[in-house]
Formats: structure tokens, sequence, C-alpha cells
């Protein structure tokens, strides 16, 4: 089932969310600029991975017994919290998982397809806190207005990590409109979305292997994955748009 899956997903832009386990000073991380605490309970699709006790990367619940997340969040062994928006909430349903999927074109230089599914070790309960996400299956055109949602930290350049899902607005910039900021770095694949001139934004500043973007969320309720980059990739204030796939 993870290869079929897997397979199907490489066409859809699939939402990641993810954020550093590093320790706070530090300023590396992705980012959602000029972010809001989510509305309680608005993206019960959202899970947490965790090494441990501290929080690895974030995916989103597929099906019940399937999360999807990016291909470097890579471990032996994940400790998964599932139904909440509040990072250590004693509520959620915690499940381990040992067993993660890999896609089959996962460049670990560029990171193209970087995605992975990590299977649960027994079914998530599905109930108004815990929903599987919504595929798309097709494009939306620019100018189309997105939810960015995560936990990564809400300034810059000093880091604020927060406890709470944040949220932030942003809309879909047309490829060619993308190219004047990265030329040559944006892939067929990618996409950008952001305010013009404004501070809102999500953006990643010298990527670490644990870090990824936030996710991009689309009316109603559709999931887009953001594509890693290289260090290259930083916030661009100038345009305050960023990059995703």
């Amino acid at each position: 089932m993870a290869g079929s899956l897997l397979l199907s997903l490489q066409f859809l832009l699939l939402t990641l969310v993810l954020r550093s386990a590093g320790q706070e000073g530090d300023k590396s991380g992705e980012k959602i600029i000029d972010g809001v605490p989510c509305t309680r309970g608005s993206h019960p699709w959202q899970v947490a991975l965790l090494k441990g006790d501290q929080l690895h990367c974030g995916g989103v619940l597929v099906n019940e017994q399937w999360v999807l997340t990016a291909a470097h969040c890579l471990m032996s062994e994940y400790n998964v919290h599932i139904g909440s928006d509040q990072l250590g909430d004693n509520r959620s349903q915690k499940i381990r998982a040992t067993k993660s999927f890999r896609h089959p074109g996962y460049s670990t230089q560029t990171h193209v397809n970087d995605l992975m599914l990590v299977k649960l070790s027994r079914r998530a309960r599905l109930s108004s806190n815990v929903r599987k996400v919504n595929l798309p299956s097709r494009c939306e055109p620019p100018g189309t207005t997105c939810t960015v949602s995560g936990w990564g930290t809400t300034t810059s350049p000093d880091v604020t990590f927060p406890s709470k899902l944040m949220c932030t607005d942003v809309k879909l910039i047309s490829s060619q409109d993308c190219k004047k900021v990265y030329k040559d770095l944006l892939g067929k694949s990618m996409l950008c979305a952001g305010i013009p001139n404004s501070k809102t934004n999500t953006c990643n500043v010298r990527l670490h292997p644990s870090l990824a973007p936030d996710p991009l969320t689309f009316p109603p309720s559709t999931i887009w994955a953001p594509e890693l980059g290289a260090e290259q990739f930083f916030c661009t204030p100038i345009a305050s748009q960023g990059q995703f796939s």
C-alpha cells in the first residue's frame, strides 16, 4: 500500500506541517511571519512527530493509519501526537510508529519529492478533533487565498516558537512573477505564495535537516506541500513571497 500511495501522491501538492526541534535562540528555522493563533479545531488533520518528547517534524493524517510528512524527517521511530493544536496537550492521541516509506524519487541534494509516509502502530480514532485531510484534484489559479499553518517562529530575525498552532493568509503568485525573485531555483513542480508589499510570509533561513516550511491550505481544506530547497532559500521581504511545491 505504501508504495502505491506514494506514487499517487507524487502528482499532488500536499501539506507538510513541520518545524524545528532546535533550541531557543537558534536563528534558523521555518517562519510564519505576522501569524495569529489558528481557530481552535480548524486543522484537525495536523499531527506532530516527536523524537522522544521533543518536536521533530509535523505532518498530516491522510487516513487512520498513515501520516504524510517530509522525507528528510526520517527516523527509526516516532511518537505521533494527533488531535490538538496545542503542543504538549495531554488530551491528544499518542501513537508510536516505526515504519516509514520515503518517496522513491526523493533527492537528498535538491529535496525534490520530499515526501514520506509514516505508518502508525494502530489506527487513529477519528473525531471532531481528528480528521483525514482532503487531497486536491487540481491546481488553484494565482490570486487564490490560502492559509499557512504551523508551529514555526512568528518573528524574524529573532525567533519565537509558539506552543499553539499559528495561521496566516497568503495568496498564490504566478510562476512568471515568482521567477523574477527565485530565477532558476524555481522548479517546475513548485509554486509561490505571499502578500506583495507585506511582512506576512513563510520561509526558511539556513535550512537544517530537521527543518521544513509550513503548510498551505486551500479552501475547501485541500492540501498542498511546500517544496524544500537548499540553503539559498531565504525570506524575500521585498516581494514578501515564499516558495512552495
